[in-house]
C-alpha cells in the first residue's frame, strides 16, 4: 500500500510540473513613448514575417505603453509601431522609431519605440518621420527651384501637443522639403529679395503670400503625411 501511494504522489507532482512549465515560445514585448517619456496607449504594434507577404500578427498597447505578442514557434521576424492619431480634422498614421530596428527569429525580442516627429525612419522603412512638402512652379513660371527660400510658422501646437518652431527650409534639389514635423504652419517664399505667391498644387484656389498649410495623411498613390503646393510671381 506505502508502494502505491509514492507511485500516486511521484505522478501527480510529475503532472504538476509539467503543467506549470512555460511553452517552448518566444515573445516580442516592449514600451512605446513619446519624445517626453510619457507612455502612449493604443499604438498598434504589428510583427510582420520578413519571408511571407502580408504575414503578420498585431496587438496594441496597453494603458501603460507595454505590449507582449508570442511568436510562432517558425520564423523571422521584424517588429513596427503604427500610431493613428487626430490631429486638426484629419487622423495621420506615424510609423515609430524602434530602439532596435534588426529583425529577430522565434525566439523572441524586446522591441521599444518612440515617437520621433523628424529624423531617417529606421530600416527596413524608407524616408522619414516627418512630412513632405513638394514644390512645383505655375506653368510659364520658371525659377531656379533651390534657391526659393521658405518659411514655416507653427499655428498651434504639433501633432504631439509639443511646440513647434518657425523653420527655413530649401528644396531638395528643386523638388522637396523634407522632414518637417507635421503641423499647421502659416508658410511664405522668397526668392532673393522677392516675395512669392503659394497655393495648393493643381487647384483653383488664389494665389497667396502667406499660405496655411495642412499636410495630407494620404494622396493616393503618391505620398503620405506630405503637401503639394505650387508657386507664382
Amino acid at each position: 500500500m506505502r508502494i502505491f501511494y509514492l507511485l500516486f504522489w511521484a505522478l501527480a507532482l510529475g503532472c504538476s510540473k509539467k503543467d506549470t512549465t512555460p511553452e517552448d515560445i518566444g515573445k516580442v514585448s516592449g514600451t512605446v513613448k513619446d519624445q517626453s517619456g510619457i507612455p502612449i496607449q493604443q499604438v498598434q504594434i504589428v510583427v510582420d514575417n520578413s519571408i511571407f507577404f502580408n504575414s503578420n500578427i498585431s496587438t496594441k498597447t496597453g494603458s501603460n505603453g507595454t505590449y507582449s505578442l508570442a511568436l510562432p514557434k517558425t520564423g523571422a521576424w521584424y517588429a513596427f509601431a503604427i500610431h493613428r492619431i487626430p490631429f486638426n480634422g484629419k487622423t495621420y498614421q506615424c510609423y515609430l522609431h524602434p530602439d532596435d530596428p534588426t529583425g529577430f527569429g522565434s525566439e523572441g525580442a524586446i522591441r521599444n519605440f518612440t515617437w520621433k516627429l523628424t529624423g531617417q525612419k529606421a530600416q527596413p522603412l524608407t524616408g522619414h518621420y516627418g512630412g513632405t512638402i513638394t514644390v512645383d512652379h505655375f506653368p510659364g513660371v520658371y525659377l531656379d527651384t533651390e534657391d526659393i527660400q521658405f518659411t514655416l510658422i507653427p499655428e498651434g501646437n504639433l501633432i504631439d501637443g509639443s511646440p513647434g518652431q518657425t523653420l527655413i527650409r530649401y528644396a531638395n534639389d528643386g523638388i522637396q522639403v523634407l522632414d518637417v514635423p507635421i503641423g499647421r504652419y502659416k508658410m511664405s517664399a522668397r526668392y532673393g529679395e522677392e516675395s512669392l505667391k503659394l497655393r495648393r498644387w493643381n487647384s483653383e484656389d488664389v494665389f497667396v503670400k502667406e499660405l496655411i498649410l495642412d499636410f495630407e495623411p494620404q494622396i493616393d498613390a503618391q505620398c503620405d503625411n506630405c503637401f503639394k503646393l505650387e508657386f507664382n510671381r
